[in-house]
């Protein structure tokens, strides 16, 4: 969301629970699902803290940050937060700083990584920064014609997903190597502050124009559907909890975290036995099946969701076991066979 706004404070899938209290949050912006230790992180513009929330809802602090704490993201072991013009990063384990660099941004809102990289959002110059942690480094990745807001990275399709504040919000794809943009479409809503991913592959926006929640096919050819969620106030930025099949917002208006669950994500989906990559069960324990595939693949790779490659395996009789890797999102994608399908392990 804008400084400026700190000054005031298909839908039969979801099902709506809001928690949280006053007290626990000051002017929440940025929630960020932690699949390893299925918590959730919470960053406070109002007073500066990184809270987490157990999956019992007691909320602790974790970390102070200065200036205050907008867009964060987990990579690897650290999560990294946006502050002022630097992005910090924090070892999970312990809440030491261990990542501290100043990207000269006038503001910093959305991040989101890759595995290997994060992409910054500045919301003040119009721009987003590509930074490589483990170099110490970042660099300009692609001037934009709109204020870049909330920001995804989809390893679906390779590629980073922006949204904007403004009238009719444009959302636009950005290739994280050239920068190259195209437009996806323009939304029809105003002042979109976040986007993420969904265990259905759909692209789910927060509108703090209507205060809502809006789900876009993949390939963004239809207009966005409202997921009819109720309680929301300034809704900022958003993420998938691909453990619990939920979806995570930030009420900057009401000082609460809501959670949606996605029933689809929950309880699996029932199908069919088509080709071209479908797999079942979904969400699974542990063994997976290519719908419409009986003999052994080869060269299947597994990722996670920050697209980094976790597992290179055989698919016998079109069997994946998954029962290796931690609870998560993963795309499963055999290139002979033009395969690319994503499911969620439990």
């Amino acid at each position: 969301m804008p400084p400026s706004f700190l000054r005031i404070f298909s839908s039969a899938l979801l099902v709506s629970a809001t928690l949280g209290a006053n007290a626990q949050y000051s002017n929440p912006e940025s929630v960020e699902h932690d699949p390893v230790g299925d918590r959730y992180f919470v960053s406070n513009t109002g007073n500066g803290k990184i809270r987490q929330r157990d999956q019992a809802g007691t909320v602790t602090d974790f970390v102070t940050v200065s200036p205050a704490p907008y867009g964060i993201e987990i990579m690897d072991t650290a999560i990294y937060a946006c502050s002022g013009g630097t992005v910090k990063g924090y070892a999970l384990s312990t809440g030491a700083q261990v990542f501290n660099l100043n990207l000269g941004g006038n503001f910093l809102n959305g991040i989101t990584t890759d595995g290997t990289f994060l992409y910054v959002t500045d919301f003040g110059n119009d721009e987003i920064l590509k930074v490589d942690v483990a170099g110490n480094t970042f660099s300009p990745l692609a001037s934009t014609s709109f204020t870049p807001n909330g920001i995804v990275y989809d390893p679906v399709g390779d590629r980073l997903v922006v949204v904007a504040w403004g009238g009719n919000a444009p959302i636009t794809q950005v290739d994280k190597n050239t920068g190259a943009q195209s437009l996806l479409i323009n939304s029809g809503f105003s002042n979109i502050d976040g986007i993420t991913i969904d265990c259905l592959g759909r692209f789910i926006t927060a509108n703090w124009g209507n205060d809502q929640l809006h789900a876009f096919p993949a390939d963004f050819s239809t207009a966005g559907i409202s997921l009819g969620a109720a309680g929301l106030a300034n809704p900022a930025d958003i993420d998938f909890d691909e453990v619990n099949g939920r979806v995570c917002v930030a009420n900057a208006g009401n000082n609460t975290i809501t959670l949606f669950d996605v029933a689809a994500c929950i309880n699996g989906l029932e199908e069919p036995e088509v080709s071209n990559g479908v797999v079942f069960p979904n969400p699974t324990h542990g063994l997976v099946r290519l719908a419409g595939h009986r003999g052994a693949l080869g060269g299947v790779q597994v990722l996670d969701a920050s697209g980094r490659l976790v597992l290179s395996t055989v698919a016998a009789n079109g069997v994946i076991d998954l029962s290796t890797l931690v609870p998560g999102l993963y795309s499963i994608v055999v290139p002979r066979s033009g395969i690319h399908a994503q499911v969620v392990l439990r």
